[in-house]
């Protein structure tokens, strides 16, 4: 098994609790990203590690092993709810402070936020392995009492979570119901006659690599092995999704099972790092009309004189 990248962040990490400062230069200079540095490599080391393991549970003892690691080699004091990035609109946490007044020339300062930062990120990263492999990232959290409020949380599609879902939707099943079906979770399906329109549409906002995937997640309505990136901004993928499914386009789902079907399998693009789709994002998106999405991909009609819905590609 290769952990170089993982070794590479635990190094860091040791580095800065013993204040070396010659050591923490990606950390201490505000002007160095660490994302394509570290946090895809990680990714990918991760990602490489969890296909070697052929059984689930040995996936999951991968995952925790990975956050033993990391959690234990540093110890962060403050919440990442607490960090406030200089410039919200631009900097995107690469130049954070903690608050404002701090003196941002205190190298082992900034050094401690940002490394705050990275140790989130590679938690996000994480958390998609848990996605993708349906390891329930919460449950493992509080088994080993790990402290989620050091880390920015994103979406996770814990099975305690799905469950909870589930059982606020199903029917339950006993020997006095034995006749009453379970509703079961629902997965999109597209409609044949629009399928090719749809699928030509979308499949130049990903990569090569993720065409094929996109067309069998399509087709399917099951979850891809990895998280597709859609290559813009994630609102208007999510409202041409809203727009499919309001116009019967999208069918065989709830709203809110399409939004979690959408959260486990796609990511966007936003000021060239690659981000998850947060579930309340997406809900105020899809379910509500709190946020309309000013560069929409798609406009859905109904044509009367062919009576039937047409897309304007825009």
């Amino acid at each position: 098994m290769n952990i170089e990248v993982l070794d590479r962040c635990l190094q860091l990490f040791r580095h800065l609790q013993n204040n070396e400062k010659d050591n923490i230069r990606i950390l201490s200079d505000i002007g160095t990203e660490f994302s394509e540095e570290l946090v895809e490599p990680f990714r990918r080391e991760l990602g490489m590690n969890l296909l070697s393991k052929t059984s689930s549970q040995e996936k999951r003892d991968l995952i925790i092993f990975y956050m033993e690691e990391l959690d234990r080699t540093i110890y962060f004091e403050r919440d990442f709810i607490e960090i406030v990035p200089l410039d919200p609109e631009s900097d995107n946490f690469l130049y954070p402070i903690w608050y404002e007044g701090q003196d941002v020339t205190d190298e082992l300062g900034v050094a401690l936020v940002r490394a705050q930062i990275l140790f989130s990120y590679l938690f996000g990263v994480i958390q998609d392995n848990c996605n993708i492999y349906h390891i329930p990232f919460i449950e493992l959290c509080k088994e080993r009492h790990f402290l989620l409020n050091t880390i920015d949380l994103q979406p996770t599609f814990d099975f305690e979570e799905l469950d909870h879902d589930l059982q606020a939707i199903s029917i339950p099943v006993d020997a006095k119901q034995s006749d009453k079906p379970i509703i079961k979770v629902g997965k999109p399906v597209f409609t044949q006659e629009f399928f090719d329109d749809i699928f030509i549409l979308l499949r130049d906002f990903f990569s090569p690599e993720d065409e094929a995937e996109l067309a069998v997640i399509m087709e399917t309505g099951a979850d891809s092995e990895r998280p597709l990136v859609f290559m813009d901004a994630g609102n208007r993928l999510a409202d041409t999704f809203k727009q499919l499914y309001e116009a019967n386009i999208i069918l065989g789902c709830q709203k809110k099972e399409l939004e979690s079907w959408i959260c486990r399998n796609f990511r966007y693009l936003n000021k060239n790092i690659v981000k998850p789709f947060i579930p309340k994002y997406l809900n105020e998106i899809i379910s509500t009309n709190k946020d309309k999405c000013s560069r929409p991909l798609i406009n859905v009609k109904f044509d009367k004189s062919l009576n039937k819905n047409i897309l304007i590609k825009l």
